[in-house]
């Protein structure tokens, strides 16, 4: 028994003796009322109280179960590869390493929430950032994309944003849902989920298989996964809350600098495989109808074995190749937190948090088979944070401080001000953001005996944004535009000099943030988005690689017919700079358009069929040098669905 299995066996048992304070994220939430109009959506990440979307200053992007169910998207990669305002990388096709930008920061500087957990692994040598191809959509519920640093609500590494995949939820009635299917390259997914009640608990579960074939060139994969969520009500006026998610991923692919299939001199694959445990248990109380308490518990758990051949420059190979190497890592993260909010007036909260969190990694392995990269190293840090929050008829003020202790790094504290304000009744709405983020260095750049740096400084962000949202009457049309400032400092980067990592870089990012939507009857919604960034780096003769300058979007859906549903939703991305060791010559990649289509069919009340078409103009477009994508892949599934009663 591998060490990532007898650890799944030991999480729930783990759980109950580590947590993170975050009881704001146990909030219920729905995409209709019990007459089926569709309810303004809530966001549960931005502050400890949740709020109606249209009243938070934050710049937020909700997707509901609406969204996820009429996308057909299998994994969090596909759902938000076009989701507006995001910047996603992926080489080659849907196994490939799927990252996310927010408003040009570093992908390891977003924040990866499961029900409030955080899942980002500090300790590969991709420094924290999240490859968003592993985790299957299974038992999601809602997926909150928060952009701004949040490190006065979440500490570390929230820096330029955050992104929440919420639990679904059940009232206990029962129900049953299985799902096939099959696609281009081999594709074929499994899938059984349900809800249901025993006793006092209402629970939710899923568990999938999803796998492919060779997409272009030696780039299949897998992903199993396992999920469950409960919630009970303990006593008159408190309910317990419980998750547990297991996901095992395995790939193959070209591996990142080697110019993949159109360029590397090699013709070996890298292999991963990586196996993760997230667990956690939460209690949220009343203790008088004006205070409120919560004490929450999780684990996080990741092993990951990867192999990575040597990339060539040249052959003979010159000293900028690459050598081959073998990985083996361990990630644990725990935390024991706890929370009370006080409700002095309808309007007004006042909530304090504090917690421990406890991080601890180890890697082995071997540089060229013969030169030793093992670590291992841990850190503790105490966390507090403060919130006071006011909601009035038209103003929402949110005011915010972060208190971070680390082992090695002393204190940090994190401010932060929003403010929301409705003009008039017509729908004009103006809000306003300050905020400073930071990132701990992660365990991988202080502690690899190659090329870490044990004096590292944490990275560090101010930020600020405004922005103004128009409604037009009844007539279902809505605008929006922001603008959005962050300066970068004590930036992580490799150093030829040194040949070590080293806070070499600071880097200024503005932009805009455009965004129109038109309603015009339930049945029809056609969505446009834009984004442009500008960047401006210090110290580094080096352009920002994997971040467009602009990129859109159009997403429409259309009931048709009573039982007929269409979607479609297309990435609109200029051209942007990567660096790919084979070919230094080729500085930019990408320019193109990506078009998704889905059609779902309810046959019967239990029945459904549906299809996916993605890049349905077949474009031979890049994300990065030397790795294209697949091309035009289909997808039919059929879906089943039987529900009860409590």
């Amino acid at each position: 028994m591998t060490a990532a299995r007898a650890a799944a066996g030991s999480a729930l048992f783990t759980a109950l003796f580590f947590v993170p304070a975050t009881a704001a994220l146990h909030a219920q939430s729905s995409d209709s009322d019990a007459a089926g109009v569709p309810a303004p959506p809530t966001v549960v990440t931005v502050s400890a109280r949740a709020m109606p979307l249209d009243e938070s200053s934050a710049s937020v992007t909700v997707l509901t179960r609406n969204d996820i169910e009429s996308s057909h998207a299998r994994t969090a990669a596909e759902l938000l590869r076009t989701a507006p305002f995001l910047q996603f990388a992926q080489p080659g096709g849907p196994g490939g390493m799927a990252s996310i930008t927010i408003r040009g920061g570093k992908p390891s500087y977003v924040m990866v929430l499961i029900d409030g957990i955080p899942v980002n692994d500090i300790t590969t040598l991709l420094g924290g950032s999240f490859d968003f191809s592993t985790l299957p959509l299974d038992n999601v519920e809602r997926v909150e994309i928060v952009r701004g640093p949040l490190s006065a609500v979440y500490g570390s590494d929230a820096m330029a944003g955050v992104i929440n995949f919420i639990s679904r939820r059940s009232a206990g009635a029962r129900s049953l849902e299985v799902e096939v299917e099959a696609g281009s390259f081999a594709e074929r997914q499994a899938r059984v989920s349900g809800t249901g009640g025993w006793k006092a608990l209402a629970y939710s579960a899923a568990g999938s298989y999803l796998a492919s074939g060779d997409q272009v060139e030696k780039d299949g994969y897998s992903n199993a996964a396992a999920s469950f969520h409960g919630s009970a009500a303990v006593g008159k006026n408190a309910n317990l809350d419980l998750l547990f998610r297991y996901l095992n991923d395995e790939r193959t692919g070209f591996p990142a600098g080697s110019g993949g299939p159109e360029f590397a001199l090699l013709r070996q694959p890298l292999t991963d495989h990586a196996e993760q445990v997230v667990a956690g248990a939460g209690l949220k109380g009343e203790i008088r109808h004006w205070w409120i308490y919560s004490i929450d518990v999780d684990r996080v758990y990741r092993h990951e074995s990867n192999a990575t051949p040597a990339v060539l420059d040249r052959v003979p190979p010159s000293f900028r190749s690459l050598p081959a190497s073998t990985d083996h890592t361990d990630f644990g993260r725990s935390h024991l937190g706890a929370s009370t909010t006080f409700l002095p007036l309808p309007n007004l909260s006042a909530t304090i948090a504090a917690g421990v969190r406890e991080e601890s990694g180890n890697a082995s392995g071997f540089l060229a088979g013969t030169i030793p990269s093992a670590y291992a190293i841990s850190r503790t840090s105490l966390l507090a944070n403060a919130q006071v929050q006011y909601s009035g008829h038209r103003l929402t003020v949110l005011v915010g401080l972060g208190f971070d202790k680390s082992t090695r790094y002393g204190e940090v504290t994190s401010p932060w001000m929003g403010a929301s304000w409705r003009v008039n009744e017509s729908g004009l709405r103006v809000k306003a953001n300050w905020a400073k983020g930071f990132k701990l260095p992660s365990f991988y750049a202080l502690a690899d005996p190659n090329v870490g740096n044990p004096s590292l400084r944490p990275e560090r962000s101010r930020s600020w944004d405004a922005g103004v949202e128009q409604k037009f009457g009844k007539s279902g049309l809505a605008a929006s535009a922001t603008y959005f400032h962050t300066s970068y400092d004590n930036e992580v980067i490799f150093s030829a000099a040194t040949f070590k990592l080293g806070n070499l870089t600071a880097a200024r990012m503005q932009g805009t943030e455009l965004a129109l939507n038109y309603a015009p009857s339930p049945r029809m919604n056609v969505g446009v988005d834009f984004l442009y960034t500008g960047w401006m780096l210090r110290n580094s003769v080096d352009p920002l690689r994997n971040v467009p300058h602009a990129t859109g979007g159009i997403h429409a859906s259309w009931t048709i017919a009573p039982k007929i549903l269409l979607r479609a939703d297309t990435a609109v991305v200029s051209r942007r700079y990567d660096y790919e060791i084979p070919v230094p010559n080729q500085t930019t990649v990408g320019g193109y358009t990506d078009i998704n289509f889905s059609a779902e069919y309810q046959a019967t009340g239990s029945l459904a069929v549906y299809g996916r078409i993605d890049n349905a103009l077949n474009s031979g477009f890049h994300e990065y040098i030397g790795f294209p994508n697949p091309g035009i892949a289909v997808r039919i599934g059929v879906r089943y669905q039987v529900s009860g009663t409590h």
